[in-house]
């Protein structure tokens, strides 16, 4: 949970502004919860969202492996921070639903490294897996690669986050993006915010 002072901070290298006003595509992906959520469908994701994508959580007791060209997690710009991240939203989960709000976890790790990760941090809402990267190749989401001990591909997303709500003519769409997200043990706080300010309908 205590993240190095001296993490190095991400820049914003432009790889997810085509997404801001996306709608969002009709794919299924699995869920900590069991079954199987289309994105497009408003009765499965919610009718406002948030999304917080998340390269991987890491495996208790086994430090992270180096990268393909020998780099240390902790070198790689926006890299470290996936369990504050997670945790954050775990701990104002109670807020977001106030604000009639659901929140998705989602990564590239499979289901069952989610599940075993939702378990041991004690976090009330779910995960979505694109360990098929279904996702990733349809939106053309922001990725680098790296040697995953176990959990998923070795093709992982860049942390960001999405609001998701109905657009004009009643699709889920994408209105706000955080890209990048630095430091991760604020992000929960930092989109609370802004939710609270631009977006205050109460209810669940």
């Amino acid at each position: 949970m205590e993240l190095p002072a001296d993490l190095p901070v991400p820049i914003d290298d432009g790889a997810a502004r085509h997404l801001l006003g996306m709608v969002l595509p009709g794919i299924a992906l699995e869920s900590t919860a069991g079954d199987r959520v289309r994105l497009d469908d408003p009765d499965r994701l919610g009718k406002r969202v948030i999304v917080f994508f998340y390269p991987r959580t890491g495996v208790p007791g086994q430090p992270p492996s180096l990268g393909f060209s020998g780099e240390e997690w902790d070198s790689i710009p926006g890299a470290r921070g996936c369990t504050p991240q997670s945790c954050g939203f775990r701990d104002l989960h109670e807020r977001f639903l106030e604000h009639g709000v659901r929140v998705w976890g989602l990564s590239t790790n499979t289901i069952g490294h989610q599940r075993e990760f939702k378990a041991r941090t004690h976090i009330p809402f779910e995960f979505l897996s694109d360990s098929g990267l279904e996702l990733v190749k349809e939106l053309r989401l922001p990725t680098f690669a790296f040697p995953v001990e176990s959990g998923g591909p070795t093709m992982l997303i860049h942390r960001m986050v999405w609001y998701v709500e109905p657009d004009a003519r009643g699709r889920l769409a994408i209105p706000r993006v955080w890209y990048p997200v630095f430091p991760p043990d604020r992000c929960a706080a930092v989109v609370l915010e802004w939710l609270e300010r631009s977006r205050p309908t109460a209810g669940r």
